[in-house]
């Protein structure tokens, strides 16, 4: 097998639930920004928002609100910083996609900093009101034009997960469905 640093990182990052009492080093979180910001995004049209979120208060409104929608919430209230992702119009209407492949990059750039992060989505596929993504859009002062689509967690972690997977010969196939 071909080994790296990314294939290694992307093999070895779990989400991350529980986090230290101990603050994001600047650096750190302008590390996992960039990662954000160099995602790759639909006609490049560059659509990520990031609001980065310290304030308790804050952040214990969008753990109640986001109880709506996940029973993964825990970390919103305990990490020392949630990164909102958020998607302008930008002519696409690849939201989704685009905020995960942003909170996909700052994720791993946080397992690469031996930072923890787990990004959780908070969009409404109709952008209803009364969603949770748009009473968390007003919490965070957000235009209505623009999409909140996750929410990520960051800090150092305090937990170590270990998962099994399925062989890759049980999930790949070649061709058609079911390698016979």
């Amino acid at each position: 097998m071909i080994d790296n640093e990314v294939l290694k990182a992307i093999r070895e990052r779990r989400m991350v639930f529980k986090f230290k009492d101990k603050p994001v080093e600047d650096e750190k979180l302008n590390a996992v920004l960039q990662a954000g910001y160099w995602s790759e995004s639909f006609g490049d049209c560059e659509p990520w928002q990031f609001v980065v979120i310290e304030d308790q208060k804050l952040k214990k409104e969008l753990y109640e609100l986001t109880k709506r929608v996940t029973i993964y919430t825990a970390g919103i209230k305990n990490a020392p910083i949630t990164v909102a992702i958020a998607i302008t119009g930008c002519g696409t209407s690849h939201y989704i996609e685009e905020g995960a492949v942003a909170a996909h990059n700052m994720a791993l750039a946080a397992h690469s900093l031996d930072l923890g992060a787990y990004w959780l989505d908070v969009y409404d596929l109709e952008n209803k009101k009364g969603s949770v993504e748009s009473e968390a859009k007003k919490l965070l002062g957000l235009p209505e034009d623009i999409r909140l689509t996750y929410l990520l967690p960051l800090g150092k972690p305090d937990q170590k997960r270990e998962e099994t997977r399925a062989k890759l010969d049980d999930v790949v196939h070649y061709n058609k469905f079911g390698n016979e």
